[in-house]
Order: structure tokens, then sequence, then C-alpha cells
């Protein structure tokens, strides 16, 4: 499966060539790194609150022998607009726009070898209070696209595991999400945003750079907790079935000749539109901070 989390990082400065995916994951949050004896029954609970319980005997090594010496186990937790930007996991399901109540990432390393799961892992993630609809919610997996549409190489796309929606408990004056994992891998609770009319959003650099290293947009959704990445084809980017009547900023980065370049605007109501989206010099820490108060 390539996920956007196998692509070594690399920066502007960096002797690599430039992409921005790589970049753009070097400010992600941090995984968190819990040891646990996995011959007993125990429960980690991430810093954003996810919760999760490994029974005995969970895990297994790559001949499949149950795993009974101490384990390393990571968590990488996803809640907000600008993480899901630089964790490269926008919220969509087969150009389906899904709104995010949380994505969380599990590995888990004896020896530094990976492993896997015997049994399933109990999931309890906490209920964003953003979230419109959270009886909508259902459990998506990390998985590759079908469609194939971005020439980057960017392949990455969320499947639905099951038709039925997510319980909810409560625990602590808190509510969850409760659920099952039986796979270490990306996971989300996400809805599909519900919309009678949908549109294409398409926009084109205004700029005399004719060839850029790289080059990525994004739909960041102001009512809801969505992500799109944008469609490219040269110099424009096009963001297909989108709800109508729905505010949303555009962004768009680019680089070349060891410059970031960065444009950006807000839509009030989206709809069916072309537009000619100027672009300008920034700094890295421009860059980033602009992705960080995205709201």
């Amino acid at each position: 499966m390539t996920l956007p989390t196998k692509v070594p990082a690399t920066t502007p400065q960096g002797g690599q060539v430039f992409a921005f995916q790589p970049f753009l994951q070097t400010f992600c949050r941090p995984a968190q790194t819990f040891v646990i004896n996995p011959s007993r029954r125990t429960t980690i609970v991430g810093q954003q609150g996810t919760r999760l319980t490994f029974y005995p005997g969970s895990f297994t090594d790559h001949l499949g022998n149950p795993q009974m010496e101490q384990v390393t186990l990571k968590l990488t937790e996803v809640f907000s607009k600008d993480e899901i930007i630089f964790s490269g996991l926008p919220t969509t399901c087969e150009d389906r726009v899904l709104e995010s109540a949380g994505q969380f990432r599990l590995e888990a390393t004896a020896k530094n070898a990976e492993l896997s799961l015997r049994k399933e892992v109990t999931v309890e993630l906490p209920v964003p209070d953003h979230v419109s609809n959270p009886m909508a919610m259902h459990l998506f997996q990390g998985s590759e696209s079908s469609t194939r549409a971005f020439r980057s190489g960017y392949n990455f796309d969320w499947h639905q595991e099951d038709a039925k929606p997510l319980t909810l408990v409560k625990s602590m004056g808190r509510r969850y999400f409760h659920f099952s994992i039986d796979q270490l891998n990306w996971w989300n609770c996400d809805s599909f945003y519900k919309s009678r009319q949908k549109a294409m959003l398409s926009i084109k650099m205004d700029t005399h750079i004719e060839e850029f290293e790289d080059k990525l947009a994004f739909l960041v959704f102001k009512d809801i907790n969505t992500v799109v990445r944008m469609y490219p084809m040269g110099h424009r980017f096009s963001a297909m079935h989108i709800p109508t009547q729905m505010s949303v900023s555009i962004l768009c980065m680019a680089y070349a000749k060891q410059q970031l370049y960065l444009g950006e605007t807000d839509i009030l109501r989206t709809s069916n539109t072309m537009l000619r989206l100027p672009i300008y010099p920034v700094t890295e820490a421009e860059l980033i901070e602009h992705i960080k108060k995205l709201i």
C-alpha cells in the first residue's frame, strides 16, 4: 500500500528533488511512543484522548508466531485541518467528500521488527465538539485510490469499513466513538457529506513561471472538518463533486528554483467556477504559518 508516510522527508534546502508531501510531513505532530507487555491487558491514551485497549496475545511476528516480549507502539493522532494537510490525508473517499471526526495511525514493533495484529484492538475516539452529526459517523481505513488521478504519485484514499454507523458511548462525562480495528494502519471516523447539488471548482495559477518542481492545492472547508486535495493539470487544479453553497478557502503552493510560492483565496459559496489565483513568493515559516491558521 502506498501511504504518504512512506515517502522520505526532505526540505527546500535538502539534496533530494523537492516534493511537497514529504516536506509538509516534517511539520506533522510527532508520533507518541508506548512500551507495553503483550501478555497483559493494557490501555493506552493518546494526547488528544484516543483510547486503545490491547488484550493478551494481540501481536504476531512476520512468521505468525505470538509476540510475548516487550512491544513498542507508535500512535499518531490527526484531528485538525492543518494536521490533515501536514499528514497528507485529505478527507475524501473515491472523490466523495468526508467530514472527519478524527484520524489516527497505529504501529507496533518488537526489536525494530514490524508486528501484525492477532486480536482486535478496542478503540474509543473522543467525539469533537465540531462534528455536525456524530450519529452518522462510520469507520474508514487507509487504502489506495482506484482513480489514480494524481500524477504526482500520490495514491492514498479512505475506504469505508462498515455500512453501520459507529457506536457512541459515554465515559467520565465525555462521549466517544466505540469500535474495533484488526489491522495496524491509518483509521478515520468520517461521514459522507450529503448535498443535493455538486460542483467542480477549478483554479489557474496566475504566474509568469513556466515550470515548477512540485505544486499542491487544497480546498479547506470553513464549517466542517474537511480538506480536499485538488487534481493538478499543468498550471490548473480542479476539485470535483464538491457540495454547493459551502464556504471554503483555497490554498495553492508551488516550488521552483529553491523558492516557495503561495496563493490563497476564500469562496463564500461554492459553485461551478474557474478562478485565476495569483501566487507570490513566501518563506518556509510564512507558508507553515498560513497552514496552521486554517480553521
